[in-house]
């Protein structure tokens, strides 16, 4: 009986033995969609400012100069299709990394207050991937099972990748080329490159489009709704009819993303979990601050007025309620029609989140009076 129960142990250790081998194999050479992740790895402690948000905020700040050159503790909290859920599970479970009167940019994109991702496959993929960076107490979503086949031990999950084993390792791409341009499966045949934005050209402009707490949220623009990116000319003259071409069917697919196939673009228990995460800042001495980052015309462009009138209303409303401000960056001239900013029609590519980061530091009262005093 002794020897069998022996062997027994044996045979358990020996194929856990090899589920972790080839496991840590599996993971060297398929892509789980977990890369992004393992930033993660790094929050800091004593965090003075930082964002959350989904792709819009993981491609608009860009901390590395209050960082490096200032000395400031920050991080990204976001993610590709991040809802307010899990900034505030990543807020609650971070929230003592953070200094008191610290500074949280929350951002809010016209889906926030419905599902980004309406694919079961996408949204899956979207609930795994937090098994990786929340502990069980604060995944909203948590679950055994799950957390041991898809996460764990993906390798259990595999089904017909597990073939992907007698493949080559797979090369990675780096956090850094991710940010400059958030590819969505259902966009694969629209891409546009940011190296085309940027060899076009030098732009500049000076307007400001920006909302605080309790105002309408109306923009400006001529009556062809497209503001001028330099004076006397247009787009297609700057970065060329080609380029502009990729633009606009690129915005035309991340509306369609955005908002079609929805009945409801404002559910209720979206709107709490923001309510939820600003209560949550405010009970532990963080400063939080709503913002729309900066999106193309050729995004905006299909955009109903009657839509805006709704988000307006209901964020203003939330921003008062609570005493936040927020700051609209949505219809910004500066940035609309200023392509070399942008990796697609709602994204800012690397340079444009320098630039964008750069104007908050001297634009936004919090951040600007914080960094002043500290």
């Amino acid at each position: 009986m002794k020897a069998f129960i022996v062997k027994c142990v044996l045979a358990v250790c020996i194929t856990f033995c090899c589920l972790f081998y080839l496991d840590m194999m599996y993971e060297q050479k398929v892509d789980t969609g977990m890369a992004e992740v393992n930033v993660f790895n790094f929050v800091p402690h004593d965090i003075q400012v930082a964002n959350v948000g989904s792709s819009h905020g993981q491609c608009a700040f860009n901390w590395e100069a209050l960082e490096k050159e200032r000395g400031y503790a920050t991080f990204n909290f976001a993610l590709t299709s991040q809802s307010f859920q899990y900034d505030h599970a990543l807020i609650d479970m971070h929230k003592d990394d953070f200094t008191d009167g610290s500074i949280l940019f929350i951002p809010v994109s016209y889906f926030s207050f419905n599902e980004e991702a309406t694919d079961p496959a996408d949204q899956e993929a979207i609930s795994v991937r937090y098994y990786r960076i929340l502990s069980p107490k604060y995944n909203p979503d948590y679950s055994l099972y799950k957390d041991l086949v898809t996460v764990r031990f993906p390798i259990l999950s595999a089904g017909e990748k597990i073939f992907e084993l007698f493949k080559p390792p797979v090369i990675f791409p780096s956090l850094s080329e991710n940010r400059k341009n958030v590819l969505y499966a259902a966009e694969a045949g629209a891409d546009v490159s940011s190296d085309s934005a940027k060899a076009a050209g030098e732009v500049s402009a000076d307007s400001s489009n920006e909302v605080r707490a309790g105002s309408s949220g109306e923009v400006s623009a001529d009556s062809s709704g497209v503001s001028s990116t330099a004076e006397g000319s247009t787009p297609e003259e700057i970065y060329g009819a080609e380029t502009v071409q990729e633009f606009e069917a690129r915005g035309l697919a991340r509306y369609q993303r955005h908002f079609e196939n929805k009945t409801e673009y404002f559910e209720e228990d979206k709107k709490q979990y923001l309510i939820d995460l600003i209560t949550l800042c405010k009970e532990n001495n963080i400063t939080p601050v709503l913002i729309t980052t900066p999106f193309t015309v050729y995004y905006n462009q299909y955009v109903p007025a009657d839509f805006l009138y709704e988000f307006y209303t209901v964020v203003n409303d939330i921003a008062l309620t609570y005493g936040v401000s927020y700051y609209d960056y949505s219809h910004d001239e500066r940035f609309q029609t200023n392509l070399k900013y942008f990796g697609d029609a709602d994204h800012l590519n690397s340079d444009g989140a320098v630039y964008f980061t750069n104007l908050l530091t001297e634009e936004v009262a919090e951040l600007k009076a914080y960094l002043e005093t500290h």
